[in-house]
């Protein structure tokens, strides 16, 4: 059932067999998952049905390192958590991803990607997705309307075509919160915030093992109550879990597990680099399907990107990466020659390839007088370029660079001296990126254009300034 925080006194004390704090895409599933079962579930959810900013404020922080989204951007503290908003794309992990390497002393887990593999097909029901099939584009092609869904040959390229799924995308508490308002073993409290990790009685703060055996929480009037279970769940994700760890020191002076200083270290993000190159094809209105688009086939909605070669030769030092192509039917090589040009002779220099950027802006004088154009006018239009229309041929495509980083123990989420409302201290997220991930990115568009230019498929413009 759902419930509400804010009709639990003060100093109420609760008892389940599970308890689950946070009710997005994680705690959800383990909800749903014990529908039925003879076990008393409680989850709490900080937020309600619906965004409320202020429950939304307690997600503010600071960043320090490298700019990015706030991290009361990015997440939505709300029934359903960040599946909210989320895109959709689906795709399992993949199985260098597991393995330890000797030129990253920090990689490698204790378990195999082999271990995960009998759940994923549940975790596709549970997103909605189709068949799990996503190593074999020929499975697709195979599928009544999939026949244009022709992979690039790659043999040798250090490439590979990487499918992905899109789910609808699944909002977990539309898709399953009725389940969950009707289990009778189950109870979501809404509006009740987590804000310390119980002790099991008599657990010494200074033993190396120890044992949390509940959660101390706070409703929305500022009600305090606690709820203990035989086990629990922090199912807040990337940023919230080693928050609340690192804020609960009735467990350990430094923080829940912290033993070791370890709790918050090796914060990864998503690192996009958006627009990174183009692919000017050889001839124009040539089309990859599979890449540029979303297909509906077989109950799914499949799109590929462009993924390094496990079996190739890694590059020492660099890590995984997936290139991802969206068509464009305006070509952007002549003003990003240009670019490169201004560059070059910014340092006294001019590029090597000098005869390729001139042939370029040459095949783009149309283009590149249609941005000169607007920049001088602000006008949305010039007479120097018809806007393509939908039935336009592809001329090229924009190339996005998603990359893998390498573990970084100083990328770390930490506590702030500042407070929320609630009292606990603020998040300071300070995400970094290495020489090691600037030679993934490097080399992701390196072997783009390599294996581009000896398909005779068109050239590819890396922007000058990756370097």
């Amino acid at each position: 059932m759902l419930a509400s925080a804010a009709d639990i006194e003060t100093g109420s004390a609760l008892e389940a067999d599970l308890v689950i704090v946070g009710a997005g895409a994680a705690g959800i599933t383990i909800a749903t998952r014990l529908i039925g079962r003879p076990l008393n579930v409680v989850v709490l959810e900080s937020g309600g049905v619906d965004f409320e900013q202020e429950v939304q404020d307690l997600y503010r922080g600071t960043v320090i390192g490298l700019p990015t989204e706030d991290p009361d951007v990015s997440r939505l503290r709300y029934f359903g958590g960040t599946t909210n908003h989320w895109a959709g794309w689906c795709r399992p992990l993949e199985p260098e991803d597991f393995e330890p390497r000797a030129d990253w002393p920090e990689a490698g887990w204790p378990i195999r990607r082999s271990d995960l593999d009998p759940y994923y097909p549940v975790a596709a029901d549970i997103c909605q997705l189709g068949p799990v099939e996503f190593e074999d584009p020929d499975f697709w092609r195979r599928q009544p309307g999939g026949e244009r869904l022709q992979p690039l040959d790659l043999t040798g390229a250090g490439l590979r075509t990487a499918l992905f799924q899109v789910s609808p995308p699944t909002r977990f508490a539309e898709t399953y919160g009725p389940e969950l308002e009707a289990a009778a073993n189950v109870t979501v409290i809404l509006h009740a915030h987590a804000v310390d990790l119980l002790p099991a009685a008599g657990t010494d703060p200074g033993a190396e093992r120890k044992t949390v055996a509940g959660i101390a929480a706070v409703g929305p009037a500022g009600t305090a109550f606690t709820v203990r279970g035989r086990a629990v769940a922090l199912a807040v994700g990337g940023i919230e879990t080693p928050r609340l760890l690192l804020s609960s020191q009735r467990i350990h002076p430094e923080g829940a597990g912290n033993e070791h200083d370890q709790v918050g270290r090796y914060f990864m993000d998503h690192p996009w680099l958006r627009g990174q190159a183009y692919w000017r094809f050889s001839s124009e209105g040539s089309d990859w399907p599979l890449y540029f688009q979303q297909t509906a086939l077989a109950g799914a909605n499949v799109f590929a990107a462009l993924a390094g070669d496990p079996d190739g030769d890694r590059a020492a030092g660099t890590g995984g990466f997936r290139l991802v192509l969206e068509g464009s039917r305006t070509s952007t090589a002549g003003n990003d020659s240009l670019r490169a040009i201004a560059g070059a002779l910014k340092q006294g220099d001019m590029p090597d390839d000098l005869g390729d950027h001139v042939a370029a802006i040459m095949s783009d004088l149309d283009v590149i007088a249609d941005s000169a154009y607007k920049t001088v006018t602000g006008a949305r239009s010039s007479p120097f370029l018809e806007p393509a229309g939908p039935d336009s041929p592809l001329k090229g495509a924009i190339v996005d660079l998603n990359f893998e980083q390498r573990p970084n123990p100083n990328s770390r989420v930490m506590l702030d001296d500042d407070r929320d409302a609630l009292g606990m201290r603020r998040v300071r997220l300070d995400w970094r990126l290495g020489d090691s991930d600037h030679r993934t990115a490097v080399r992701a568009l390196d072997l783009l254009a390599r294996a581009i230019g000896q398909r005779a498929l068109g050239r590819v413009r890396v922007r000058p300034d990756l370097g």
